[in-house]
């Protein structure tokens, strides 16, 4: 009897320790993202749009615009060919992540050179939630940004009412750029999409 009464305490016991999760899921008003465990939510005071973030345990500030001015980082996007002169303008920062990178030197940029081979990011269309997202890579890892792109959350640009999102973190290791492109596509907006009105 005492056996199985302790098989009972035992199995109660067990049964009632859940396991802690990896993830938690970040509300920041307008939208909902599910993301490691040990990542915190950064806040920040925009002028004249939402913005805000997350803190990685590496000290990766991962920071969202909600807003008119929200950037395409791609949109000034550069292909990794420098002329001398371009090259000895660049940080020594700057030419210390390039050393990791596929880039190209050259004496003259006007001969012929295939510049899409090295470009700096790379981009694919994702849906999220109800939104076509441009998901952002680079093309050499730690070197450029990771993030997400909406032009269109609401409004239009007619009447100068568009409102899009866009979300980076910069020069991230694989690692943490993996896991932010995964959390990236648990994003749930509220208040945008036409199910949610």
């Amino acid at each position: 009897m005492k056996n199985l009464l302790f098989a009972i305490l035992l199995s109660i016991l067990i049964a009632s320790c859940k396991p802690k999760s990896e993830f938690k899921t970040i509300d920041f008003g307008d939208f909902e993202i599910t993301v490691p465990q040990q990542w915190n939510e950064l806040e920040f005071k925009g002028i004249d749009s939402y913005v805000g973030g997350i803190i990685t345990p590496e000290k990766d500030s991962l920071i969202f615009d909600i807003g008119r001015y929200s950037p395409d980082i791609t949109k000034n996007s550069l292909s990794l060919v420098f002329d001398k002169k371009s090259y000895a303008d660049l940080s020594s920062k700057q030419k210390k992540l390039l050393k990791k990178t596929k880039h190209l030197i050259v004496d003259s940029l006007s001969g012929d050179i295939d510049f899409g081979k090295y470009s700096e990011y790379k981009t694919v269309f994702y849906s999220l939630d109800c939104f076509k997202a441009k998901v952002i890579t680079p093309t050499n890892i730690e070197f450029g940004s990771t993030g997400i792109y909406i032009d269109s959350l609401s409004g239009n640009a007619k009447d100068f009412s568009k409102v899009g999102m866009s979300f980076y973190g910069r020069n991230l290791k694989e690692k943490t750029q993996n896991q932010f492109v995964k959390a990236l596509k648990t994003i749930k907006f509220k208040g945008y999409c036409k199910q949610d009105k």
